[in-house]
């Protein structure tokens, strides 16, 4: 199935039954897997699922690597009505038992280079989990073991949807739930999406890279749909800049799933390495996931032209779209209050809309879409809304007078000094314009006086030297274009600063020394 269809997407079965011999994945270590393999596979974990007991709602974990594994047991679970609970491999064994107990996962599949970890974390669960595993090991049903046994197409098809959790940025990770609905087709579902996933510059056939963790909500997504559409998928297991772009030329890569940190590293790369690479397949690269300055991505289009496709969204639901010429048009934003049918509200601290331009807590509601819920935890779901059906992601905001949106930051971030609200994405924006700058984190200290006190930790590009002289030019850059109150008052030099593997800055590792 070769160039850009008109139609509406099919799903992956219609796919996999048309053409079965095209390339449904590319694995990192070249691995490759047809979709007639991978539907054949599917069958087989389906009734493996069905036949341990699972059943309408139930939830099973995937502790897997970037590979066809992941898809395998995804789909299996989405034509079933279960939820399949993606683990992040880089947790310890107590996090992810953690999961495994919170969610009530009645079973855990593991790579085989996992299964010491998986052993670690179901040894700390009381309650029974089903083991299964990628190679033969004590205690787990092996996979071809699973393969090997006779089952029966599934008689009732219903859609189930993954259950991710949340980062956690307070306390433990909740688990984020769209229950299941009794009479929805997975075809039903991906057709309700379809609109939504066109305005992101998803399209019908072609080739979609990957290059973050599947267990993460975004590469994960873009992985699944890419197959619904009737695309193959590249994998990527860990970023690597120069591989990207060799990966999108020797693929003909249309489709990427990125994030803003992803395009900081690209732009690093030497000039004569980005020029060595044709990049001409690219129909849309797709991010979200963090803020992304304005420089950045206006660079980003400068080099691999007006495909820049950016959406807000978050695990408990869907939020807005912008097209790189509506981006053009309004940079900076996120989208318009109506791009993908919601309806945005931004309220103040007492729950009261604001006017156009001022900032407040950015509220969604998505009329005639299901809501999701915090798995056993009514208090928290409660808490992300608002009233008739808007709930909040967390984030702060503003709509301007033609009603297009603008992140300010997370509210979690958010630094209270002196009684007035700082937020930390608007004064990295300002570092970020030095010369010498290559990252920042801009953070709130404890202070006796002020409450908060604001601190950058600045990485500086290959060879600047972090002087005094340096730190009084970021100074006075920022009093250039900021509020006094906002510019730093403390500024230390890292060598490096931490990002998950899905590319956003862990805050709050940088935050808990100086609040320990």
């Amino acid at each position: 199935m070769t160039g850009v269809e008109t139609a509406r997407p099919r799903g992956f079965w219609w796919y996999a039954e048309q053409a079965p011999d095209d390339v449904a994945v590319f694995d990192p270590d070249g691995t490759v897997t047809t979709r007639g393999e991978l539907l054949a596979r599917i069958e087989r974990i389906s009734g493996h699922l069905v036949s341990a007991g699972l059943r309408l709602d139930d939830r099973f974990a995937v502790l897997v690597h970037n590979s066809v594994h992941y898809f395998e047991w995804m789909l299996a679970g989405s034509q079933l009505g279960l939820h399949a609970v993606p683990i992040n491999h880089h947790l310890t064994g107590d996090e992810i038992s953690y999961i495994l107990d919170n969610s009530s996962s009645a079973l855990l599949v593991a790579d085989a280079a996992l299964v010491d970890l998986a052993r670690d974390a179901l040894d700390r669960v009381d309650a029974p989990v089903g083991r299964v595993a990628y190679g033969d090991f004590a205690g787990f049903v092996s996979v071809d073991r699973i393969m090997s046994t006779p089952t029966t197409p599934i008689d009732v098809r219903t859609a189930g949807s993954p259950m991710l959790y949340t980062a956690g940025t307070t306390g433990r990770p909740k688990g984020v739930l769209w229950p299941a609905r009794a009479g929805v087709t997975p075809e039903m579902a991906i057709a309700a999406t379809e609109p939504m996933f066109a305005r992101r510059g998803m399209s019908l056939g072609g080739v979609s890279l990957v290059c973050g963790p599947l267990y993460h909500g975004a590469p994960g997504g873009q992985g699944m749909f890419a197959l619904h559409w009737g695309q193959s998928v590249v994998l990527m297991e860990r970023w690597d800049s120069e591989l990207a772009l060799e990966l999108i030329e020797r693929h003909r890569v249309t489709h990427v799933q990125m994030a803003p940190i992803h395009f900081h590293r690209l732009l690093q790369l030497p000039q004569e390495v980005r020029d060595r690479y044709d990049l001409s397949s690219l129909r849309a690269v797709t991010h979200a996931g963090a803020g992304c300055p304005v420089d950045v991505k206006q660079a980003m289009i400068d080099w691999f032209g007006p495909v820049l496709y950016e959406y807000y969204a978050a695990s408990e639901g869907f939020g807005t779209s912008i097209t790189p010429t509506q981006w053009l048009e309004h940079p900076g934003s996120v989208g318009h209050q109506s791009s993908d049918g919601a309806e945005i509200a931004i309220v103040d601290e007492s729950g009261q809309p604001v006017p156009a331009g001022e900032i407040g807590t950015v509220f969604l509601r998505i009329p005639g879409a299901g809501e999701s819920e915090y798995l056993g935890d009514p208090e928290k779901t409660a808490a992300s809304r608002w009233r008739d059906g808007f709930r909040t992601f967390g984030d702060m905001g503003y709509l301007d007078d033609g009603g297009w949106l603008f992140l300010v930051d997370r509210r979690a971030d958010m630094i209270l000094s002196g009684g007035v609200n700082i937020y930390p994405a608007e004064v990295e924006a300002r570092v970020r314009l030095h010369p010498a700058v290559e990252d920042v984190a801009v953070i709130g200290t404890p202070d006796d006086e002020w409450g908060q006190r604001v601190l950058a930790l600045v990485v500086v590009r290959p060879g600047v030297e972090p002087t005094d002289d340096l730190v009084a030019d970021l100074a006075a850059q920022c009093e250039a274009g900021l509020a006094r109150f906002k510019c730093p008052r403390t500024w230390e030099f890292r060598p490096e600063l931490p990002y998950s593997p899905a590319g956003k800055l862990l805050r709050r590792e940088v935050r808990e020394p100086y609040w320990r």
